[in-house]
């Protein structure tokens, strides 16, 4: 992609960025099943624990949307 077409995606909301990220994720996410490394295995399985263990807590997705809208 030429660097301007960049530069324009850039300058669009952040709402708008996200809505494209996400179509272009969808748009790959089935092509393949990608490995998970194994870093970043050991990063979730941590999260799950502390999840399971009560230490961190789920929040709605309205709430992930609404801290996202907020930064």
């Amino acid at each position: 992609m030429p660097p301007l077409e960049v530069a324009t995606l850039l300058r669009l909301p952040k709402r708008k960025r996200l809505e494209i990220a996400e179509s272009l994720w969808l748009s790959v996410a089935d092509e393949k099943k990608l490995p998970t490394p194994a870093s970043h295995k050991k990063i979730l399985d941590q999260r799950l624990a502390d999840y399971r263990s009560g230490k961190s807590k789920p929040i709605s997705h309205a709430e992930l949307m609404q801290r996202l809208s907020r930064s």
